[in-house]
């Protein structure tokens, strides 16, 4: 048996064991910690510790059917890789790490967790050994290595309480800045403002790197944590009070950037980023089941997406510009039905499983008393969030663009349908089930029955916008505004080039004055200078020497002659 049908026996394996833990969490009402003492010192215990309950065990579950399908679709996706085990012991390196994330309830099994997503993902960024994917490896590696630092600090701050368990601490309400720490690392990893410009960046990546990444691993760290931390993050009012209006800058800048942008992949990235905002959003609220329940449904369809995406690229042969792409359902039927059911979940269409989510943050956030900026940037923001999904629908399913982009003529491999059913249940079905599961959740009871159905009506927002668009030719924006959206309101120069070309301008005034100007007058150039002012010097002297000494001589030997001459005489 070859390595491809071990990958795929393993990860028929990991989605059937997913779906079994997501069915088993039903009948599990308890919470089971297992801890393990390695060693003591004094008074402060080390160890490791599991936590079994039913967040872990549902959200396990995901990581398991995701990651199983996304083995199954790397089977036809690195077909021609020379290094495919390489590839996929990075991959469960990656899953395994995220695992105990999960699973971990104390600060030192979770910060091995936690640092293996960033040393993994800096390897699978950078696979492909390119400049690019080096320079976005690097900017990924360094932001999530800021979440790093607080965590690190946390687990010095709680090492005087002689324990480092996070989850359940409600009782101890003085613990210093670990509450607004554990805030910042989660929004380093959900890559929340400022630290928003590495998730685009990470696209660098093979893509069934970025289905793992972008759906259910490394952007949704952070906000696993601070779910899990509610009795400790719900503490901190500043800490809260900056994640809401973080995220809320973070939804409305990822969906004006996604509907601007060209590139295929990013604009998927960029709505992940929007989502990770509503996510955050709720979660600043004090919706924390909530958040967990947008969290599930999420990463079933944009991992969907995402491996449909694939399968559209690869057919045209690399291209991921969207003005070049189209025509997708004459080719790949079976992609272009995935994408689109992926894309309409995006959107909250009724009844896929994003609407249940999404529509109920928005019911249950107007039922906060916020300012209205809040709730008109939430509102365009989620109304962004089906304008560039109706785009990408028409851009690359129905587009008339195929005449200026020719396709490969391929035929979609059993691996690829298996990975999109493996999917697709929990695209449509998971948001029915988790209202099943989470029972205390009932529509239309919160708001009235006509603002209902104004959100009911939302997702059709941004395709209306979008088709309206298609027809104005003018467009009433500048050039340069497009640029700066399209940049993410320029943090990805401010993050990567701003303190590099500051840097590099720092070292090229400091070559030109030292190591080009003082040094070199001071050192060698100087002193070469020196010698050879000298010996020119030298030189002069010896010149004029000679010839005074020739005059002397040929001087007294006329004078000889003239003497010898007279004496003749």
């Amino acid at each position: 048996m070859n390595i491809m049908s071990v990958v795929g026996v393993l990860g028929f394996l990991s989605v059937l064991l997913g779906y079994v833990m997501m069915m088993s969490s039903f009948f599990m009402h308890s919470c089971v910690v297992l801890e393990v003492v390695l060693c003591s010192i004094n008074s402060c215990e080390i160890g490791a510790s599991f936590l079994l309950d039913e967040v872990s065990i549902i959200f396990g579950g995901v990581v398991l059917v995701i990651s199983g399908s996304v083995g199954i679709y790397s089977k036809w996706y690195m077909n021609d890789e020379v290094f495919y085990w390489r590839f996929m012991i990075l991959i469960y390196l990656f899953v395994g790490s995220m695992l105990m994330l999960i699973f971990s309830s104390n600060l030192i099994g979770l910060m091995l967790g936690w640092d293996g997503l960033g040393l993994v993902s800096f390897l699978l960024v950078c696979y492909y050994q390119n400049p690019s994917s080096l320079g976005a490896s690097m900017l990924t590696v360094l932001v999530n290595r800021v979440g790093d630092v607080f965590i690190l600090a946390s687990i010095g701050l709680m090492s005087s309480w002689g324990d480092f368990m996070v989850y359940e601490r409600s009782m101890f309400e003085n613990l210093g800045y670990v509450s607004l720490f554990v805030v910042v690392a989660g929004m380093t990893k959900s890559a929340q403002m400022p630290f928003c410009s590495w998730l685009p960046a990470a696209m660098a990546a093979p893509t069934p790197v970025s289905s793992l990444v972008h759906s259910s691993t490394l952007v949704t760290a952070g906000v696993y944590l601070i779910i899990r931390c509610v009795s400790l993050c719900g503490l901190c009012e500043m800490g809260m009070g900056v994640l809401k209006f973080m995220s809320l800058l973070t939804l409305i800048m990822a969906g004006m950037a996604g509907t601007l942008e060209s590139d295929f992949k990013k604009v998927i990235a960029l709505s992940t980023l929007s989502q990770l905002g509503v996510m955050m959003f709720s979660l600043s609220l004090g919706f924390y089941t909530l958040a967990f329940f947008h969290l599930v449904t999420h990463a079933s369809f944009k991992a969907l997406l995402f491996l449909s995406a694939g399968v559209v690229i690869h057919s045209n042969k690399g291209c991921q510009d969207l003005r070049l792409l189209g025509e997708s359902w004459k080719n790949l039927p079976i992609s272009s039905a995935a994408m689109v059911v992926a894309s309409f979940s995006l959107c909250g269409i009724p009844f896929m499983s994003g609407f249940y989510s999404k529509d109920l943050v928005i019911e249950m956030s107007l039922m906060k008393s916020m300012d209205i900026w809040f709730y008109f940037i939430m509102l365009l923001g989620v109304s962004f969030t089906s304008w560039y999904s109706v785009r990408v629908v028409v851009s690359v399913v129905f587009g008339l663009n195929k005449c200026v982009m020719s396709s490969v003529s391929m035929k979609e491999s059993f691996d690829v349908i298996a990975s999109y059913c493996c999917l697709y249940f929990g695209a449509v079905f998971s948001g029915y089930l988790m209202v099943m599961k989470m029972g205390i959740f009932f529509y239309q009871s919160f708001i009235d029955s006509f603002f209902f159905f104004l959100l009911l009506f939302m997702p059709f927002y941004g395709g209306f916008w979008f088709i309206y668009s298609m027809f104005v030719k003018e467009v009433g924006w500048f050039s340069n505004i497009i640029h700066f959206v399209v940049l993410m309101w320029n943090f990805k120069s401010l993050s990567a080039q701003f303190p590099v070309s500051y840097l590099f301008n720092y070292g090229n005034n400091l070559v030109r004055c030292m190591d080009l100007g003082w040094l070199e007058k001071v050192g060698p150039q100087g002193s070469y200078e020196f010698l050879g002012s000298i010996s020119k010097m030298n030189q002069s002297i010896q010149s004029k020497y000679f010839l005074s000494l020739l005059l002397f001589g040929i001087a007294v030997f006329v004078i000889l002659i003239l003497l010898m001459c007279f004496l003749y005489d």
